[in-house]
């Protein structure tokens, strides 16, 4: 018993540090069970003179009943599902397998990426929690709320990371009643926002999520420097560019000459990662949609030293944003700008402190939520809860209720 356990926590240890890839134990296991089933069947499988392949399954009332096939892969998979079908009616169906199962059909619906995340997430989440363990028929509406409630608290979950472990829950659980495992689903009558007051919340304040005058001067200051010892380095004028229009790194990385036009510039891609085959590829941007930014006078003097120092060290390629090894990739500039960050002497902060503050600048001067979500590619409820900011200083607060105290009716004390 106590190797069993010890055999169990090392399991455990592997897939939540990565030294066992999920995915591939899932399809080992997968594998060996068809090889199982398939050794087990006491029938000929064979090939017919009309090229259909044949083979028997028992069956209660005659014994046993033929089944054709167009091939061998078709025939045997016949077999394979007879008999996990005839399994399945007799051995319990834990919540880690009923999610395995979820995520099978999952995977012909959605991203890499997304199964990526459903892999990465059972590992946060249920790998090392007793309730994945527990057979589906006999969870109940109080097991998943205790489940739940502590794991927000023992991982001290924010509320989106709360209402993704809820989705996956009630999602998996909606599944065992699609495939008849449970009649009804137990989480019919729970909500997420249930669970919210269990939640940890990481308020951060103006101050750490944009950037101010002062710290975006001392930035500039270090963007020069860059620029007179390393000119060739590219990433610091990506970073640049970030503060001058607010795009995403992935946008920036993406970025085409040919989308450089003399009054504006045409945003319509955005680099993405496959993290399941570990490769970058192009995509469309975020909501699916392209965009115009305006050009300005800086923008374009940006763009003519990026141009110009490319030509000379022969970076020259159909992207914005390249060096010796080719396109300049999003992650890269993402670690520029909290380096440029370490290097001044300020709090870390990535491409979207610059996104954030060119969407703040902009709403302090009057812009509409409308033109503002237009410019930066959201939607104007994203751009109002998430990169809306009072960013002006006091003297500009002192000016603005000045202007409005001068607009009072004269006492004539005064």
């Amino acid at each position: 018993m106590m190797k069993i356990e010890c055999n169990l926590e090392l399991l455990h240890y592997a897939l939540e540090n990565d030294i066992i890839d999920l995915a591939y134990v899932q399809e080992k296991v997968k594998m060996n069970k068809r090889r199982e089933y398939l050794s087990k069947h006491p029938f000929k499988i064979w090939e017919g003179k009309d090229g259909k392949w044949r083979t028997y399954l028992p069956d209660k009332t005659v014994g046993r009943r033929l089944v054709k096939r167009s091939s061998k892969t078709e025939i045997e998979g016949a077999v394979v599902k007879f008999y996990q079908a005839d399994e399945e009616k007799t051995v319990p169906v834990t919540f880690a397998e009923m999610y395995i199962r979820w995520k099978e059909v999952q995977a012909k619906l959605v991203s890499d990426n997304s199964i990526a995340k459903y892999n990465t997430d059972y590992r946060r989440y249920f790998a090392a929690a007793k309730f994945s363990q527990m057979e589906v028929t006999k969870i109940t509406e109080e097991s998943i709320k205790v489940f739940i409630c502590e794991t927000i608290k023992s991982q001290k979950l924010c509320k989106k990371a709360s209402k993704t472990l809820f989705g996956y829950v009630k999602n998996v659980m909606n599944s065992a009643v699609i495939n008849h495992v449970i009649a009804e689903n137990p989480m019919e009558f729970l909500a997420a926002k249930q669970f919210y007051k269990y939640c940890t919340e990481r308020v951060k304040t103006v101050e750490q999520r944009t950037i101010s005058y002062s710290e975006m001067k001392k930035l500039y200051g270090q963007f020069q420097k860059d620029y007179e010892k390393h000119p060739a380095y590219i990433p610091t004028y990506a970073v640049e560019f970030a503060s001058l229009t607010g795009m995403r790194a992935g946008e920036i990385s993406a970025l085409s000459w040919s989308c450089i036009m003399d009054s504006y510039i045409i945003v319509d891609k955005s680099e993405k990662f496959n993290r399941i085959t570990k490769e970058y590829y192009i995509d469309a941007t975020k909501n699916g949609k392209a965009r115009i930014f305006p050009m300005t006078n800086e923008i374009r003097s940006l763009l003519k030293r990026v141009k110009d120092i490319e030509v000379e060290y022969g970076y020259e390629s159909e992207w914005v944003f390249s060096n010796e090894n080719g396109r300049v990739h999003a992650p890269v500039i993402s670690s520029c700008s909290k380096n440029k960050c370490r290097q001044t002497g300020i709090s870390e902060k990535g491409i979207y402190a610059y996104r954030r503050t060119v969407n703040s600048k902009m709403r302090c001067e009057g812009v509409s939520a409308t033109v503002a979500a237009a410019l930066l590619g959201h939607t104007e409820d994203v751009n109002d809860q998430y990169y809306t900011y009072d960013i002006s200083g006091i003297e500009e607060k002192a000016e603005i209720i000045s202007r409005i105290n001068a607009e009072m009716p004269n006492l004539g004390s005064r």
